[in-house]
């Protein structure tokens, strides 16, 4: 307790001296509980794109052509496919409704046509999971809706449409009735000249209705799922080895953009690792040289204490000991300024890497507190290097 109470005398009686080296001591712990927090960060991130990015595939058929629903279903027995969604593309007219305004008016027929997407799961659509449309009201189709639709927030106030009302689709002599069951707001990224291709006129059933509507079980496109992001690329190979007939079908896949994705992410971890060492040797190196100078302004009183029958064992544990004191008022100063700084420097680097960014459809989430008591834990250990 002696000790404890002599050094921060010591302390405070050397006040210039002492704020020199807090100030270097908290820059330390600044910089490093900054990295440290912004790497934990962009880990959780990471992680959080590889359970949220639905990484996977999609076949269609050439030329136009539809796909077999056999072939769609050969596919989908794979061990591998964690889940999948059937996709019809057509058009039909909805009876006694009016359209948005918008494209080319080509002809009579043409005016009238809604564009209808049937679909096993409206919610894994491109545009559902790229945020081009959100759901505004009411709820997702999914694999055993029966006749349901969802129209856009647009479409529903011009006609007075809402949530349980029916509506009727018609192509030529073929006809459905729906149910409305959602509504969604949105535009189309790069919409079509006719007004079937505007966003407002979107219609989005349940797969048995617009196969009905076509009046071909055929399908536009089926799009599966890898239930391991990371194996998509060996899954996307073992696909292409079925027996199917190839030369009428074919695969895209978003392996590339995942990776991407997930290697601009990783290469900023890397970054920062080296980043945090860098900051670690660079404090070492630094506060050792300072210190130098501050123990060397002592010689007279060091040598006092010798003198005095003090041990060098004792007068290096009081040194420690002023040191600490000094680095746990560092400390707490540096919590609150790493957090701004941290802060700051995730919001810039995801800006910096737009393509991330825009590919993201989770948010970073904070680092937890775990991730700064290790910083501080990295930083006591610079500053115990630097004494001893």
């Amino acid at each position: 307790m002696a000790m404890l109470t002599r050094a921060w005398t010591a302390v405070v009686r050397r006040l210039t001296r002492s704020l020199i080296i807090l100030a270097v001591i908290a820059l330390i712990f600044t910089l490093l509980m900054s990295t440290v927090a912004v790497r934990q960060t962009m880990t959780n991130l990471r992680l959080n794109v590889e359970r949220n990015i639905r990484a996977g595939f999609s076949l269609s058929g050439t030329k136009g052509e539809g796909l077999p629903i056999k072939d769609a279903d050969t596919v989908r027995r794979l061990a591998e496919i964690g889940a999948r969604n059937y996709q019809v593309q057509t058009t039909a007219r909805p009876n006694g409704l009016t359209l948005i305004d918008g494209g080319i008016q080509l002809s009579n027929e043409a005016d009238a046509a809604a564009g209808v997407t049937g679909t096993t799961d409206s919610q894994s659509l491109s545009q559902f999971t790229g945020r081009l449309y959100q759901l505004e009201q009411g709820k997702h189709i999914s694999e055993n809706t029966r006749q349901a639709a969802l129209v856009h927030t647009a479409f529903a106030q011009k006609n007075g449409l809402k949530l349980g009302n029916r509506i009727q689709l018609q192509q030529g002599d073929r006809q459905v009735d729906l149910t409305i069951t959602g509504i969604f707001s949105g535009k189309t990224d790069k919409p079509g000249p006719l007004p079937s291709d505007q966003a407002e006129n979107q219609i989005i059933t349940s797969l048995a209705a617009a196969q009905q509507l076509s009046g071909s079980k055929q399908l536009t496109r089926a799009t599966y799922f890898s239930s391991n992001p990371r194996a998509l690329p060996d899954l996307v190979r073992r696909v292409k080895t079925l027996p199917l007939e190839w030369s009428k079908l074919e695969l895209t896949d978003n392996a590339a953009s995942f990776a991407n994705v997930i290697n601009s992410i990783a290469s900023i971890e890397r970054i920062l690792a080296i980043g945090t060492l860098g900051i670690s040797l660079a404090g070492i190196a630094t506060l050792s040289l300072v210190l130098v100078f501050w123990v060397r302004s002592r010689i007279h009183e060091i040598g006092t204490l010798l003198a005095i029958g003090t041990s060098k064992r004792q007068i290096a544990e009081q040194i420690m000991i002023e040191l600490l004191l000094i680095a746990i008022v560092a400390l707490l100063g540096a919590m609150l300024s790493s957090q701004a700084l941290s802060h700051h420097l995730t919001s810039n680097l995801l800006n910096n890497s737009s393509h991330v960014a825009g590919t993201l459809a989770v948010q970073p989430q904070a680092a937890p507190l775990a991730s700064y008591l290790l910083a501080a834990s990295l930083g006591l250990a610079v500053v115990v290097a630097s004494g001893i």
